[in-house]
């Protein structure tokens, strides 16, 4: 970002006339509200820029419901949206950006990766100086996002969701350098040669239906917006945002259509020339919601990594958490009926860190040239689902599968995590009721139960806060060596780990 931007006006507004703006869709202005210094990494000044973009949508997008909205003198649909972007302030000094798809209108990803929680749209997002952890930052990558969904972003129409689709795409192109919609001296957040896209849960089922829709292919030189992608929770499902949704026959929504089939891996990634890399992500509550089991297959794309983890989907890792859960007036109902019970607290947040370093080094960007390489897809062995439905959602018309279990109620194969290998409780059961996926508000399926070991079989299992910390280093080791963790992660995991055993053991 130029000097100006930190130094200048608190709000500037730079417009174009539409009469400067090329033909097609783009974005065609940018208004900056608010300027944050971050702090240094590495020696590289940090700022975040948060505004709004506006731009239009042109005719002959495929937009289900775009002939009927409002358009301007051009013939466009013009729309306006938030954004944010935290970056280096001299231009150059990042060749890449993360860019994640809001999930309900927040971030989560700065929580997963710099450790730290925010909430809410850009101009109330509250970010703190130097960035949690600053993992991001000190990997030299950018972040960003913007608004896609209908009732945050004040440009997306309940009656044509596809314009989200759009917007992100476009957002992606500004952020590519593609600035032939904008005026001459317009906002500046540099020019990233290498994006990635981000998302989990809600916000996963986004970048599904971004790719599989065509969405991902820029419309002037058919080439990736994108170059890799994270669907954290993925396992191919989509939202009825669109034109899956009016093939489906379903109403558009910013969520499941009623009954939604997963795509297929070669149903998602079906265009080689705008395809980006593509990691798919399926935690162990995945495989009883959103029947991950539809896509578990070996037969993957060489673009295409898939990784099964025995983290829930949700992991609940506070204590007001928990009781939030648990809550009568929880949006959606209480979980499992009110009765509180312990949660599966197993958390994924070093892999995902591992994975956007290695993702990023896959596309060839250069702040990620010294990172291990991505390892092969790692999966769950399956059997069959469970008869019963309290904890299993069903889907009529296919058999699905879920992990087969081993030691402790475990499962069998995906990442080993170091939970997984030196246990402090058994996650069981794996899934919360009730586990519908027919309101956007029925999350309680995300969540595991977690029973932890009494203290008798810890002493007899690891003799000690030192055979368990033995053992847990040892499984990071052999994560590190098979490029599943960085080594940069080991630390902060015992820290972690050796809190845990002392709670367990009911020390403070």
């Amino acid at each position: 970002m130029r000097k100006q931007l930190l130094c200048g006006m608190a709000l500037v507004a730079l417009l174009v006339p539409s009469a400067a703006r090329a033909a097609g869709s783009g974005i065609t202005a940018i208004t900056i509200a608010g300027q944050q210094p971050l702090g240094s990494f590495n020696g590289v000044a940090y700022a975040r820029v948060w505004g709004d973009v506006a731009g239009v949508v042109a005719p002959g997008e495929k937009v289900e419901g775009l002939a009927a909205l409002p358009k301007n003198a051009a013939g466009d649909y013009p729309y306006r949206s938030a954004f944010e972007i935290i970056a280096p302030v001299r231009h150059g000094q990042s060749a890449t950006v993360l860019v994640e798809v809001e999930n309900r209108g927040n971030p989560l990803m700065p929580g997963d990766l710099d450790h730290f929680h925010v909430a809410g749209v850009p101009a109330k997002a509250a970010y703190p100086q130097g960035l949690g952890n600053g993992f991001l930052q000190d990997a030299g990558i950018a972040y960003a996002r913007v608004a896609w969904q209908t009732g945050i972003s004040p440009g997306v129409p309940k009656s044509a969701q596809g314009v989200g689709e759009v917007i992100l795409r476009d957002f992606a192109r500004l952020l590519g350098g593609d600035r032939e919609n904008l005026a001459k001296g317009a906002a500046d957040f540099g020019t990233y040669r290498f994006r990635m896209l981000g998302g989990i849960s809600q916000s996963a089922w986004f970048v599904n239906t971004f790719i599989a829709e065509g969405f991902n292919a820029d419309p002037t030189s058919g080439k990736p917006v994108f170059q890799g992608a994270i669907a954290i929770d993925g396992t191919g499902n989509w939202l009825a945002l669109n034109r899956l949704a009016a093939a489906a026959h379903a109403t558009q929504a910013p969520y499941f259509a009623p009954n939604a089939r997963p795509l297929s891996a070669a149903q998602l990634l079906h265009r080689p020339a705008s395809d980006p890399f593509y990691i798919d992500v399926a935690n162990y509550t995945d495989f009883y919601r959103v029947h991950a089991s539809l896509t578990d297959t070996a037969a993957l794309p060489a673009t295409m990594r898939r990784y099964d983890w025995p983290s829930p989907h949700h992991p609940v890792t506070t204590a007001a958490d928990a009781r939030a859960t648990f809550a009568p007036g929880r949006p959606g109902g209480p979980c499992n009926d009110g009765v509180a019970v312990p949660v599966n607290p197993t958390s994924y947040n070093p892999f995902l860190r591992t994975l956007v370093v290695e993702l990023a080094h896959q596309l060839g960007a250069p702040e990620a040239a010294q990172a291990p390489s991505l390892p092969p897809s790692t999966l769950f062995r399956l059997g069959p689902a469970p008869a019963s439905t309290a904890h299993f959602n069903p889907l009529p018309g296919a058999a699905l599968e879920v992990p087969l279990t081993g030691a402790e109620a475990q499962p069998l194969g995906g990442v080993r995590f170091p939970e997984v290998v030196a246990p402090l409780g058994r996650p069981s059961p794996v899934s919360l009721p009730p586990v519908i996926t027919s309101a956007i508000t029925g999350v309680c399926g995300n969540i595991g139960e977690w029973q932890p070991l009494t203290k008798a079989a810890l002493i007899h299992r690891y003799a000690g806060a030192a055979g368990f910390l033995n053992d847990y280093a040892q499984a990071i080791d052999r994560l590190v060596a098979g490029g599943y963790l960085l080594a940069g992660q080991k630390q902060p995991m015992l820290i972690q780990a050796g809190a845990q055993y002392a709670a367990a053991m009911g020390g403070k």
